[in-house]
């Protein structure tokens, strides 16, 4: 049945995996159980072969038994192949059953080995099963297995005098503590799947039960439908009513769903207000049609739902959905979108050019204003689509934005520019900057995502810029401002991009985890020729710098513009004059020189006028 957030303390299993018999770990899915099984199946056959081999003949164990046990270790390494290949679509209880023919063979192998040193080593092979029964099954399912094993053990001592007494009580003591171990570890490793406030599994937890779901759907044909929802009113409630009222709404919401769903049926926390549904055996209108019964109770939310086609993967399905949610916002709210197949085509699309290597970054320069010294650059994506040529961003960031696919993109680019900005001297001050959608920061765990990165990359978190828009500072999403907060104390800096296009007002500056300000291009072209001065500009500056911000000015094409900005306090300055977004080299070349010299242009560099 579908979990119930009220037992979030007591019972972390996931509704689909309790109704199946199967540990709600996400290490209970089907390629996984297929690959361990194999990998004991062959091991404990070679050792069987193997001791069969070298064991003597006597007058208990004569040619026909060793023959006997070559037979069946050779059958464990062909069944264990056999697994290994085509097991990733057996159902869960298949490989329960598994289980218990291992500890039949087992058992069957140290009767065979009475009276012999040989069936003390078979024995052992049980430790492995303990472990695969408690890795894989709930507690119940272990429980059954390792009765069976201590119970084998015992006949094995009783019944046909094969284990000594002290061999009897290491091998059942060695058996129950690797089974506690692991299904204590396991447990505990499936809780990070589970999202604290509401007991349901948070968004990575649901990923894996969706790769799960779709495995099986591949197998019984389906049907399969997932849906994101997204609660309208989420954010008015925390700003008038408070955190701890958002949360209770949050923790309602969730509870009520456990009750109009039913069994079988998933919900997770997917971000800090929307949801996702997994629907196993349920149709796309199926679905839909509760929804619209839920609403009567609970009218505030949107929602996209869609539905499992042959070929999906967890990404295509769950963009779909996305897509879904995206127009029923768009469309007011309060009503649920089903999803069509265009959007699933443009995913893939986008999927297969960064798969192939169409994507690139480029890096357009930023320098200081009054010395024209490089001091870092904004890394800036770029599509060339062969047998088309460049695609404009204007027109692929919005299909990626409406696909979905902008997450995947967003990562992609700043792992791309993190990597590359741990390349550059490191005794020349420089920055890389990166561009953050608001999708990807409301993400529940981008922060974990942007301090992984900064690991792997070698990057000193001081040396990265995250560009956020004025609007997406504004949104006052708890989650994303806390992700903010973070990362600066960490020494990330943030910059607010497109200042003064945004509804926000100077006043609130103070208020925004910010470090950076970066005037809008449109203040930029409205300087003249002849133009003494640029009063917006000035009072833009000499706020900022109040606040303790740096200002970069965007959009500098000439001279003149370049001058006046400098006149008037603006600390760096980015644009065609100084630099058109190029290849990475260029800007590692000209901070080298820079690191060799006390100030070298990026324009003196490169020859750009």
């Amino acid at each position: 049945m579908a979990t119930d957030p009220s037992r979030a303390g007591a019972d972390r299993r996931t509704p689909f995996r309790s109704r199946q018999g199967v540990r709600s770990s996400v290490i209970a899915t089907g390629p996984a159980m297929a690959r361990t099984a194999a990998a004991c199946y062959v091991t404990g056959g070679v050792l069987g072969f193997l001791v069969a081999l070298v064991s003597p003949v006597d007058e208990i164990r004569h040619d026909t038994t060793l023959r006997v046990i070559a037979v069946v270790s050779l059958g464990a390494v062909i069944a264990g192949v056999g697994v290994g290949l085509f097991g990733s679509r057996l159902p869960r209880s298949a490989f329960f059953g598994l289980v218990l023919l291992s500890i039949g063979l087992i058992g069957f192998e140290v009767w065979l080995q009475r009276g012999h040193p040989e069936a003390i080593a078979i024995a052992s092979l049980l430790v492995a099963v303990s472990m695969y029964a408690f890795f894989f099954f709930d507690w119940a399912a272990g429980l059954v297995a390792e009765a069976l094993i201590v119970g084998l053990i015992v006949v094995a001592k009783l019944g046909w005098d094969t284990l000594p007494w002290g061999v009897v009580v290491v091998l059942i003591g060695l058996n129950l503590l690797i089974a506690l171990i692991t299904g204590s570890l396991v447990r505990a490793a499936a809780e990070a799947d589970v999202d604290g406030l509401t007991g349901l599994p948070n968004r990575r937890g649901f990923d894996h039960l969706l790769q799960e779901a779709l495995t099986d759907a591949e197998r019984t044909g389906g049907p399969l439908s997932v849906a994101v929802v997204d609660l309208d009113g989420f954010t008015r409630v925390n700003e008038r009513q408070g955190r701890p009222e958002g949360d209770r709404w949050l923790r309602t919401f969730a509870r009520d769903w456990v009750v109009q769903a039913g069994p079988g049926a998933v919900m997770a926390r997917h971000g800090s207000d929307d949801f996702a549904l997994l629907c196993p055996g349920t149709t796309c209108s199926e679905l839909t049609a509760q929804l619209e019964a839920f609403r009567e109770t609970q009218p505030e939310f949107s929602a996209g739902v869609a539905a499992w086609q042959v070929g999906d993967t967890p990404s295509l399905l769950g963009s779909r959905a996305e897509i879904a949610l995206y127009e029923a916002k768009c469309s007011g709210g309060g009503r649920t979108f089903s999803s069509g197949d265009a959007s699933g085509e443009s995913w893939l699309m986008l999927s297969s050019a960064l798969a192939n290597g169409e994507f690139t970054v480029a890096y357009q320069p930023i320098v200081q204003s009054v010395t024209g010294a490089v001091t870092g650059a904004e890394a800036l994506l770029r599509w060339n689509r062969p047998g088309s040529g460049p695609v404009s961003p204007v027109e692929f960031i919005p299909l990626a934005e409406s696909t979905g696919f902008i997450s995947t993109l967003d990562h992609w680019v700043l792992e791309t520019a993190c990597r590359e900005a741990a390349t550059w001297p490191r005794n020349v001050p420089a920055k890389v900057t990166v561009n953050v959608s608001g999708r990807e920061l409301h993400q529940p765990d981008y922060y974990q995502q942007v301090v992984d990165v900064l690991i792997r990359t070698g990057l000193p978190p001081q040396r990265l810029v995250l560009e956020v828009t004025e609007s997406t500072m504004e949104a006052d999403s708890p989650v994303a401002l806390d992700a903010l907060r973070r990362l600066r104390a960490d020494g990330v800096r943030i910059a607010i991009d497109d200042f003064g296009t945004g509804y926000s007002s100077l006043s609130r500056l103070h208020h925004l985890p910010a470090d950076i300000l970066k005037i809008d291009r449109s203040f930029t072209a409205s300087i003249g020729p002849h133009d003494a001065g640029a009063p917006l500009i000035a009072a833009i500056t000499g706020l900022a710098h109040a606040l303790g911000l740096t200002t970069v000015a965007e959009g500098v094409e000439h001279r003149y513009q370049a001058d006046v900005l400098a006149r008037h306090g603006c600390d760096e300055n980015q644009g065609w004059l100084h630099g058109r977004p190029d290849a990475p080299a260029l800007i590692h070349a000209a901070l080298a020189a820079q690191a060799r010299r006390s100030a070298v242009t990026f324009e003196q560099h490169t020859g750009v006028r």
